[in-house]
């Protein structure tokens, strides 16, 4: 079924297990543009297609969620994809990076090392590489991964050093005509915020010897043929290069150009690369020196003498290797021709023969391409290292898979081993680490071992122990002075395939089965975790040990271009004031076995497999399996048995059996509960419940089969395919609830409009109706005459109005006058508030001095103490001396027994002095216990204060935050008193064990009497010294307790009075923002009245002398609107003043408040080490209780003065009022009158 499943999406990308099986389409296809980008960023596993993206996507989004490094190992025969799948993965994550980060415009045309600098997308298509067949890649959408020309600097060095590694470590094949001819892991970092923060290249096992020698239907690397087919005649010329790729003898004996490459086009990409990386040309020139001279090379001709001895009949290209390499052309000639060599204690020349010169060149070539790649790889990891912050990685490994050939050599073996340890790593993580986890969670399950154990085979290559492997032992024939490949393999086969005495062995009994020796050829058969792979023994020595001349490795590393001395700075030569041959070569001698500079391609292998394998266990694995459809690189073909085969060889089909027989899906309870409760509405009841028992009800209420799931004791487990049905299950509730919602919210949107559309309809029908009425009314006589008669129905009734507000004056008068006697008891109030104020400056002031001296006393005692320990001290060292002054004692022993009765009254006299200490702690528990009792009623004291301060808010705002104070207070005085109680309990400890040491020594002193009893009596009158001391210093405590006592009373009442004063401020703004409101309106109101006056008072200047009783009355009326005015005014002035000084006051008050504060704070650090805390906590308590009293009243008090303010404004906007209906009289009698004359 899966073969089937490949067969119908093809070409496409398929998941099986934790694989993403991924097939070569041999095609162009639109599967990696902008848009599929976009398609897959943010998006669930099962929401799209399967696609590499969504790997990358995975892995970024698993490294931001869980702060882990992550890896994605992608693997696959030659010419599978893996090079491509590479930079498809760092081309999206470059592209998703940076559409987190958008960087910001760039402020300069100077490229740096921020994401400021861009390329155009046009750009990237052109510096990005199109290699191998057409239908072999599809870098054609590489363009469309630039996030629209966002990329920053560190983002394109990133791309553009896969070019650089192609044209180095690329090469056309049988199989693939861009084949990587080495492996590489990739590593990205990111900072914590998920920008792109630097990458690291690390590489293994490149082919060198396809420098020398190749297949005749396959190419070197890429490099050779850009360089001769694309360099400028300048650039050859310094290289001295002359001719094509027929010319070179290492060129001309392959294939020499591939359909769909241009290496014309490909140099100019590698150029571009090169300097977008941040290659000086310099450094261009240098690696581009090594590939020329490797071409020389090959070209330099060798001739055998009759004597069988090496010779060089035309210089010429040795000179021009000398002079790109800058050596000395006469040492390397001898050191190719006649290297030296020591025999005993004597260095000899040994001439070569022909092949032996032929094999030192091609050794030469090989280890100079090796090396300056190696270089190359570093230059490009120090530009793409960033000095900022690395929280993670995402490492990419692109290496060749496990694959089998007619006749695999040395080379294949340690490639199939690698990939037989990257198989035990994914056995292990998919395995061994799913099954552990199925018993943790205790599930039932069976411990299968699915056949896949590879330790006996890793063991067989790699062991060193007893039964050492093959790479060990072929390490150990390197050595060997005659040993033979021939040897090697029959010491292989002796050791392994032939009969032993440790078969009970376990391990080495399971690595036996896996070896049998060749039955037609020199080698050997290995049964690997794919299949049984025949190796060839042939030339294995020589590539393991990798030889190369000790002379040519010394010329070189003193070549005179710098980059060649680097390359073989390992060799390099300790310079030797006597100077001579000799003297320099036994000093390279010596100095290459200090260092111990052998190290065979095994072991080098080794060392770097362990590193991968230790980076890659530190990471979360992501697999990536690329498959080759068909050997004839054509589109659309499928080859069944080629595909079952790198399947099987992949470990893809062992994947696909254990994910359908286990469960790899798991939520823990609290994501499953909160993301899948929603299908099960009603299911789990209100309240707490258990996180198992809920998933086990919602489980049972979606109806899924027992054999689908199973629950654990932290996750719920399900088969494949579960959560995706379960998924679309919660995808199609939610549209069905949004869909619910969304009709709801239109229901009620066209309900309202509807609703006010119908008002509207009966308030147009109602605006006609009165149109249609007063039309009918305007022209009726008696309409007419009503509207003309009616404003004089009132005149009869001015006279009485205009006593009233005679009356309603006066009482205005007398509101104003007991306004001016409150403002003037106000002021009384403030003037006590500021002396008030001053007081609590004079405590504060004499409370910081006591504060001094409190702190001096402390320090005397601490200084004493210190004393008495020195005492202590010295005293401990005269009892060391007792032992010393035995001898005499005995000698004053009568004289002693005559004083021993003095000194048991001495000695009764300190137990007295025990039993007092005793009695003290008694009396200290005792007082701990009050202390607990008292804390506990000053908790309740407390919770009624919170009751009473929530009740106090809920009557009015302005009270809120003294309310919130208070409960903040009462916290910190039962943090203080918490704090004393501990620090009453550390010094009763400190106390008994006072009295401990008091009583040892009184012990010591009572053994010790019979023998000395001077000296027992000394240490008798020192301890009463000491008891009189800790009496005084206990007085001095208590003086100090009773300061401290004295201090914190006046402190809470001076915290009272400023929360009093707090409290009055805060009335008096609310009453100022009232009392500014109503000034605004009846400014106002004085405005528009001042205004209508002036109008009567122009027409009463022309009325007659009728009007001259009304004009006096008018003119009173003004004069006492006058005196309100001027009244209101001073009222207003007066309240203003208030209002500056209560700002004043208020300013004044929370800087004294803050000084309180901190001078409270050192209060409290020194009161820490008293004892009566507890008590000072309870009277502060009562103390607040009754400030809260206070502060009701207070409110009570304000709130009637409040209430007399608001009714005398009432009473004078109706005077104001009363004043317009005058003015309206006087004018409608006015008009009255001019009507009547």
């Amino acid at each position: 079924m899966f073969l089937i499943s490949l067969c119908l999406t093809y070409p496409s990308q398929t998941y099986s297990g934790l694989f993403l099986v991924a097939i070569n389409p041999y095609q162009h296809l639109p599967l990696y543009s902008e848009a599929i980008v976009q398609q897959y960023r943010g998006k669930r596993r099962d929401e799209n297609p399967p696609h590499i993206f969504e790997v990358a996507e995975r892995a970024w989004v698993n490294m931001g969620e869980e702060r882990e490094n992550q890896s994605i190992l992608i693997t696959g025969e030659s010419g599978a994809g893996k090079t491509e799948s590479t930079k498809k993965v760092i081309q999206y994550l470059a592209a998703i990076a940076t559409d987190a980060h958008p960087p910001p415009p760039p402020t300069s045309p100077k490229p740096t090392h921020a994401r400021s600098a861009t390329l155009a997308s046009s750009q990237i298509l052109a510096n990005m590489p199109r290699r191998g067949h057409t239908s072999s890649n599809s870098i054609s959408t590489v363009s469309a991964l630039t996030a629209k020309g966002r990329l920053g600097l560190l983002e394109r060095q990133i791309l553009q050093a896969n070019p650089i590694l192609e044209a180095f470590g690329n090469a056309q094949t049988q199989r693939n005509n861009n084949s990587s001819r080495f492996g590489k892991f990739v590593r990205i970092m990111f900072s914590p915020d998920g920008c792109i923060a630097g990458a690291n290249i690390d590489w293994y096992l490149l082919e060198k010897s396809r420098v020398v020698y190749r297949n005749e239907a396959e190419r070197s690397f890429h490099v050779f043929y850009q360089l001769l087919a694309g360099a400028s005649d300048s650039l050859k010329d310094s290289l001295l290069l002359s001719g094509a790729v027929e010319d070179y003898e290492y060129l001309n004996k392959s294939r020499r150009e591939v359909d769909g490459i241009d290496d014309r086009e490909e140099w100019y990409a590698l150029k571009d690369a090169l300097d977008t990386v941040g290659f000086s040309q310099a450094e261009q020139s240098d690696l581009f020196r090594i590939v020329a001279a490797i071409l020389h090379i090959g070209n330099i001709e060798i001739t055998s003498t009759r004597a069988d001895e090496a010779q060089m009949p035309d210089p010429s290209q040795a000179e021009r290797v000398c002079h790109l390499l800058g050596i000395p052309i006469a040492e390397f000639t001898r050191a190719v021709l006649q290297p030296r060599t020591l025999a005993g204690r004597e260095w000899v020349s040994q001439s070569r023969t022909q092949q032996q010169a032929l094999d030192e060149l091609s050794a030469l070539c090989k280890t100079l391409y090796e090396k300056s790649f190696g270089s190359l790889v570093d230059r490009i990891n120090k530009a793409l290292d960033r000095p900022s912050s690395k929280a993670h990685f995402i490492g990419v490994l692109d290496i060749a898979g496990f694959e089998i050939f007619d006749i695999n050599s040395y080379e294949q073996l340690l490639i199939n081993y690698t990939n037989e340890k990257l198989q035990q790593f994914f056995n292990h993580h998919m395995f061994v680490l799913e099954q552990e986890e199925y018993m943790r969670e205790g599930i039932s399950w069976e411990y299968t071992n699915f056949g896949l154990d590879l330790k006996p085979t890793i063991d067989l290559i790699e062991s060193t122990g007893q039964h050492i492997g093959i790479l060990s032992c072929l390490d150990e024939e390197c050595i060997m002075p005659k040993a033979t490949d021939l040897t090697f393999t029959n010491k292989l086969a002796a050791m392994w395939a032939g009969p032993s005495e440790d078969d009970e062995d376990d391990d080495f009994f399971k690595a036996k089965e896996k070896f049998e020796p060749s039955r037609f050829h020199q080698g050997f058969v290995i049964q690997h975790y794919a299949a049984k792979v025949e190796y060839r023994t042939d030339g294995w020595l020589e590539k393991n040990k990798d030889p190369l001349n000790d002379n040519l490795t010394k010329v070189l590393a003193a070549a005179g271009e710098h980059y060649v001395a680097t390359l073989f700075a390992e060799y390099a030569d300790v310079p030797n004031p006597l100077g001579g041959a000799n003297n320099l070569f036994t000093v390279g001698r010596k100095r290459a076995i200090k260092k111990g500079a052998f190290r065979t391609v095994a072991q080098r292998h080794k060392e770097q497999l362990s590193s991968l394998m230790g980076q890659l266990r530190a990471t979360q694995p992501h697999f990536v399996r690329c498959i080759v459809p068909n050997t004839l690189k054509k589109p659309g073909r499928f080859d069944v048995p080629l595909i079952l085969d790198q399947l099987r060889c992949n470990g893809v089909l062992e994947g696909i059996r254990i994910a359908r027989k286990g469960y790899p899906n798991r939520l823990p309870f609290v994501d499953f509960r909160q993301r899948y409760e929603v299908l099960t509405p009603g299911i789990l009841p209100r309240g707490y419940i258990d996180g198992r028992e809920a998933c086990r009800r919602i489980v049972n209420a979606l109806d899924l089969d027992d054999a689908f799931y199973r629950i654990g004791t932290s996750k719920v487990f399900f088969k494949a395919g579960v959560l995706a049905e379960l998924e679309e299950r919660r995808d199609a509730e939610l549209y069905d609830i949004f869909s619910r919602l969304q009709a709801a919210l239109r229901m009620y949107s066209a309900r309202r409009q509807m609703k006010k559309i119908l008002n509207r309809a009966v308030a147009i029908r109602t605006i006609q109706r009165n149109a249609r009425v007063y039309a009918e009314l305007r022209d009726w006589p008696w309409w007419q005459l009503y509207t003309k008669v009616r404003p004089l129905l009132a005149a009869t009734r001015n006279d009485e109005e205009l006593r009233k507000r005679e009356v309603e004056l006066q009482l205005a008068r007398e509101r104003a006058e007991r306004e001016k006697k409150e403002k003037e008891a106000l002021e009384a109030l403030r003037m006590s508030l500021e002396a008030e104020k001053r007081r609590v400056e004079d405590q504060l002031e004499s409370e910081r001095a006591l504060a001094v001296d409190k702190d001096s006393l402390l320090d005397r005692s601490k200084r004493r103490e210190a004393e008495l320990e020195e005492e202590i001290a010295t005293l401990q060292g005269d009892l060391e001396l007792l032992d010393s002054q035995l001898d005499r004692a005995l000698k004053l022993q009568k004289e002693s027994d005559e004083k021993h009765e003095s000194l048991r009254q001495a000695f009764d006299q300190a137990a007295e002095h025990l039993v007092r200490l005793e009695a003290e702690q008694k009396q200290w528990t005792a007082r701990e216990d009050e202390l607990g009792q008292q804390l506990s009623a000053a908790d309740k004291e407390i919770e009624l204060l919170r009751n009473d301060s929530e009740e106090l808010q809920k009557v009015g705002e302005e009270l809120k935050n003294l309310a919130l104070q208070r409960e903040e207070d009462i916290g910190r005085t039962k943090e203080r008193a918490d704090a004393a109680l501990q620090e009453a309990e550390a010094k009763l400890k400190v106390e008994a064990h006072n009295r401990e040491l008091w009583k040892d020594k009184y012990d010591t002193m009572e053994k010790d009497a019979r023998h000395a009893k001077e000296q027992l009596a000394e240490m008798a009158r020192t301890a009463n010294e000491y008891s009189s001391m800790l009496t005084k210093k206990e007085e001095q405590i208590a003086g100090v307790e009773r300061q401290v006592d004295g201090l914190t009373v006046k402190h809470e009442k001076a915290l009272k009075e400023i929360v009093e004063l707090q409290s009055d401020i805060d009335t008096l703004h609310a009453e100022l923002a009232a009392e500014r409101q109503d000034h605004a309106h009846e400014q106002a109101l004085r405005t528009k009245l001042a205004g209508e006056l002036d109008d009567l008072r122009a027409r009463l200047a022309a009325k007659t002398d009728e009007e001259t009783m009304r004009r006096e009355a008018q003119q009173s009326k003004e004069a006492e609107l006058a005196d309100l005015r001027a009244q209101h005014i001073r009222l207003q002035e007066d309240l203003s003043e208030s209002r500056r000084a209560a700002l004043e006051a208020q300013g004044k008050m929370k800087a004294e408040l803050e000084n309180v504060n901190r001078e409270h704070k050192n209060l409290v650090s020194s009161h820490k080490s008293l004892s009566d805390r507890a008590a000072s906590a309870q009277e502060t308590a009562s103390k607040l209780q009754a400030s809260v009293s206070d502060l009701e009243k207070n409110k009570r008090a304000i709130e009637s003065e409040l209430l007399s303010l608001r009714s005398k404004m009432n009473d004078a906007e109706g005077q104001i009022a009363d004043a317009e209906r005058i003015k309206e009289v006087r004018s409608i009698h006015s008009n009255a009158t001019l009507v009547g004359c």
